[in-house]
């Protein structure tokens, strides 16, 4: 399960909506100082997701919740996403060269395959409809875990 922390900013019955931070994993690498991106990833900030979640514990606005999906669910999604459309551009690109088409012919060619792989992809993942399957889940709220608290005195 892939997590991250959430702030509930709605809630409707039956129904939470939370904003999470999107994290980016640049500037976390050793070179993170002296790279332009990471630079230009600083200047924007952090934006913000707002997610839709089923609320059966009754949250409240403002509450801290962990949220997350499963890990095979975002590599399908990735897959599905990225590489199906990328391979139908490829593809459509490949048989124009290999039909003798123009560059022109080849860039228009590859630009329907690169359409017909974004609708591929949209039957495959099932529309509109089948959109609550990759929705992300309440976890727990974020003070649920047990922390253990040392003694000072």
């Amino acid at each position: 399960m892939i997590e991250t922390p959430a702030t509930v900013v709605d809630v409707k019955p039956g129904v939470a909506w939370v904003e999470a931070v999107r994290q980016s994993a640049c500037g976390k690498c050793g070179s993170a100082g002296s790279c332009g991106t990471s630079v230009v990833a600083k200047l924007f900030g952090a934006p913000r997701s707002r997610l839709r979640i089923e609320d059966a514990q009754g949250l409240r606005i403002g509450e801290q919740v962990v949220v997350g999906i499963p890990d095979g669910t975002l590599v399908r999604a990735s897959f599905v996403a990225y590489l199906i459309p990328l391979l139908f551009l490829i593809a459509g690109s490949g048989v124009a060269t290999h039909l003798g088409a123009g560059e022109g012919g080849v860039a228009l060619t590859g630009l329907a395959g690169l359409g017909i792989g974004f609708w591929v992809s949209g039957r495959l993942t099932g529309g509109p409809s089948a959109r609550e399957r990759y929705r992300p889940v309440l976890v727990r709220r974020a003070g649920s875990a047990e922390v253990e608290i040392p003694m000072l005195f």
